[in-house]
């Protein structure tokens, strides 16, 4: 007779030994993560990794000052004012139109643009 507690099927098989070596590798890695030195080193590694970000940004900005471009910072002002003017913009473009109604002239928005004069092939072959 065939024994039932082992399956007879490989991918079954595959499955189980699988879900063993994740269960014993959760296990290492709780009992090495839940201890101080594990919680000191990962301290350690992101003060370094901060210290490393903040010393290519300030390299980046001395080469980009030498270099007579804008900083990441620029720019970013540059956008903000871009967006302020374009708000702006679009606040007297609505004041405008308000006007415009209250005066009864047509807004330059609602006007239709000029007359289409080409047609598309299916539009000629159908209108022939």
């Amino acid at each position: 007779m065939t024994d039932q507690s082992k399956p007879s099927d490989p991918a079954e098989r595959f499955r189980e030994f699988v879900t063993e070596w994740e269960r014993g590798f959760d296990a290492l890695a709780n009992r090495v993560m839940g201890t101080d030195e594990f919680s000191r080193a990962m301290n350690q590694f992101q003060n370094m990794q901060l210290t490393l970000q903040k010393g290519f940004a300030e390299v980046m900005a001395r080469q980009l000052a030498a270099a007579d471009l804008p900083s990441p910072e620029d720019v970013l002002r540059v956008g903000e004012a871009v967006h302020e003017l374009d708000m702006r913009v679009a606040r007297m473009e609505l004041k405008l139109e308000q006007i415009a109604r209250a005066v009864g002239v047509e807004s330059e928005r609602r006007k239709q643009g000029p007359p289409r004069t080409k047609r598309s092939p299916s539009a000629t072959v159908a209108g022939a």
